[in-house]
């Protein structure tokens, strides 16, 4: 009764279905790079197709790999109040033509990333003084000096807008929607799930921080342009493009006009080395002014002497 699915690749072939047309099918589907990559990740707890909810549809929708790793070890920070992670999001694609990024030389002010979930107020810690009445409202970054870190602000290659080169008959053309839908968006979403689902109880004593980031693994040509005011614009090669998508945010007030979502895009042979040499530096370095100032990250509330005088420097030695 069972023999004649013995061999499921006779019954396949039999259909006119080649070895090569099922193995490329496979390497169009991006299911190869999402292997490889996941074996580059074997220090994170991975989770592959994680499911998140469509911030616009309402509807499940899946990103590739959630990576999550500790930053700390319990033996060393038994009873420290933030425990801090770092978290990655990423959407994995494999293209046999051109990814397009427009450079910009452009340095935005990114004060909002990367994004740090798992707190009361996330990213934002209110600082009084001693010399004045006023409170400042400060980003994590600013206030532990990682504003500028060469991984926040000199990053290679920055862009706004990309694309990706498609057939056109015998010539090629950019498609810009297909790519923000299938690239952007799914990460932008992903982030924003994350980001709700690692909300605290109001009765949390202890909490987890997360680094997160969103990152687009490219296996495939990845070619920037510089676009000069003569026309002569410039081609290079970008193994690494950080993408800058600005956002409306409605919970944002006063003098907040909405908000940059980053998303680092790595070609596949460059993300070891983006992981080990740049990301992760920065993200221990980070954990270790987290286990520091653990008690003012969880009240989000910490004291800075001379404020009124000098707001701006050595603000992580002065934290209390």
């Amino acid at each position: 009764m069972i023999s004649k699915f013995e061999n499921p690749l006779t019954n396949a072939l039999s259909q006119g279905i080649s070895e090569q047309d099922i193995l490329e099918a496979v390497k169009s589907s991006g299911y190869p790079l999402q292997t490889i990559i996941t074996e580059k990740l074997k220090s994170f707890d991975l989770t592959e197709e994680w499911s998140f909810v469509d911030r616009d549809t309402k509807s499940m929708r899946n990103i590739d790999i959630l990576a999550e790793k500790r930053l700390y070890t319990y033996e060393d920070f038994p009873d420290t109040r933030v425990r801090p992670h770092i978290s990655l999001l990423i959407e994995c694609k494999q293209s046999s033509l051109p990814y397009v990024f427009f450079l910009t030389k452009h340095k935005p002010f990114l004060d909002n990333f990367p994004i740090y979930t798992g707190l009361f107020n996330n990213n934002r810690i209110q600082i009084k003084s001693n010399d004045t009445r006023d409170t400042w409202s400060l980003s994590i970054n600013r206030l532990f000096g990682l504003v500028e870190h060469d991984f926040i602000c000199n990053s290679p290659y920055k862009s706004k807008v990309f694309s990706k080169c498609v057939r056109k008959g015998r010539e090629f053309e950019l498609s810009g929607s297909d790519t923000y839908n299938s690239v952007v968006m799914p990460v932008i979403k992903a982030m924003s799930h994350y980001s709700q689902v690692c909300t605290p109880p109001k009765t949390a004593h202890y909490f987890s921080s997360y680094l997160t980031m969103g990152i687009a693994v490219i296996d495939g040509p990845m070619l920037g342009i510089n676009v000069n005011e003569d026309g002569n614009n410039e081609l290079v090669f970008t193994p690494w493009v950080r993408v800058l998508r600005h956002e409306n945010d409605d919970e944002l007030k006063w003098m907040y006009k909405g908000k940059h979502y980053v998303i680092d895009v790595i070609h596949k042979d460059f993300f070891s080395t983006y992981i080990d040499q740049h990301l992760m530096p920065f993200a221990e370095l980070y954990a270790s002014y987290a286990l520091k100032h653990a008690k003012v990250l969880a009240n989000g509330k910490g004291f800075i002497k001379g404020m009124g005088q000098d707001c701006t420097n050595n603000l992580e030695d002065r934290l209390k």
